[in-house]
């Protein structure tokens, strides 16, 4: 495609190609802050699996929902957790969105992208709340707009009564009894209830598919996507404020997580000098060292911790000379002087974000 041709489908397509820009800018920012938390996820996981839940990006749980964040009925459309995700929605959608906004335009694609959007995932989380599923498990994707478009598609298809409709409208049900058997094979990664649900809405939308083509144009239809795009610009607001809201408690949590794991260093390397001098398996003492890189193997205490973990490597197939020895027990203290120290910088900090947390609440 050159730039040409997609300055041509940005101009004829700008809610789709609007849409698609949003879920490729929100998917980049879930994969800088996962990789931020993780450092290395894993192709697998990166690729197939899923890099984790989009919390702080709007996807959708029933507890959250519970709790009155109603917005993530509609930012959970634009949360995806990997590449053939993304991929697989992005193409979908770019087929789809394209044909029905050149039937009904921008304004009215924006509304369709709303109601399928919102409504099918409140059908879903209504069926998965009266059937007593997991409320901490996570939603998100551009699919159920996708099988709403579908269903649009399919009952647009068997109510027009012309050879081209009835062929569109087989083709969308092929898709969706395709989509249903790929959600019986992958139960535990494809979200049933949300495709049902946007397939049930988007159905009831093709009901309206010749007054949309009468809308075309008018004031009318303008209106619906104006309030349609400021009800979706709102819901991305709220989730930045809740996103916000909830920045004191990430850093309380990331703190108690650096203190925990700096404290279990501190003891390890405390006893790391008297396992050495102990007549016994050195390979224990070799296996606490590993379990203390992700402290320790970074920064100003990479060199030193290194150094540790080749002499206990030393130590478990062989015998260490004295000096060697002497060396180990001087780097290990050394080290967990500095723990110590980085330990106290800590606690300082999580003591001050707690005061701050607590006067915040008051």
């Amino acid at each position: 495609m050159t730039l040409r041709t997609l300055a041509r489908e940005i101009r004829d397509y700008p809610a789709t190609a609007l849409f698609s820009l949003i879920w490729v800018l929100v998917f980049v920012a879930l994969l800088a802050v996962k990789m931020r938390e993780q450092p290395s996820p894993g192709w697998w996981r990166f690729l197939v699996l899923g890099i984790g839940d989009g919390h702080r990006f709007g996807d959708l749980t029933l507890r959250e929902l519970g709790r009155g964040e109603i917005w993530r009925l509609i930012t959970c459309t634009c949360v995806h957790y990997s590449v053939i995700h993304i991929a697989l929605n992005l193409l979908a959608f770019y087929l789809l969105g394209t044909l029905l906004e050149s039937w009904y335009g921008a304004p009215q694609f924006i509304f369709i992208y709303g109601v399928t959007g919102g409504l099918g995932n409140l059908v879903s989380a209504l069926i998965r709340y009266a059937i007593g599923s997991d409320q901490n498990v996570h939603s998100g994707g551009g699919s159920v707009v996708i099988m709403g478009l579908i269903g649009l598609c399919a009952v647009m298809g068997w109510r027009s009564r012309t050879a081209m409709g009835s062929d569109l409208g087989w083709q969308m049900c092929k898709a969706l009894g395709l989509t249903g058997l790929l959600g019986i094979a992958f139960r535990g990664y494809i979200d049933n209830w949300g495709h049902a649900g946007g397939a049930f809405v988007g159905s009831l939308l093709g009901l309206m598919h010749r007054w949309f083509l009468r809308q075309y144009s008018r004031p009318s239809a303008w209106g619906m996507g104006m309030v349609s795009a400021l009800v979706i610009a709102g819901c991305a607001i709220a989730q930045v404020n809740a996103d916000r809201r909830e920045a004191p408690l990430r850093r309380d949590d990331s703190l108690r997580k650096e203190l925990y794991l700096s404290e279990v260093a501190y003891r390890n390397l405390r006893a790391a000098p008297a396992l050495l001098d102990q007549q016994a398996d050195h390979r224990l003492l070799a296996s606490r060292l590993d379990a203390l890189a992700g402290v320790l193997d970074q920064g100003a205490t990479r060199s030193d911790y290194r150094r540790l973990r080749e002499l206990a490597g030393a130590a478990a197939t062989g015998v260490l000379s004295e000096a060697e020895k002497a060396e180990f027990k001087q780097r290990a203290g050394a080290l967990s002087a500095q723990l110590r120290g980085e330990l106290k910088v800590r606690l300082r900090e999580f003591w001050k974000e707690r005061r701050k947390t607590d006067a915040r609440n008051r």
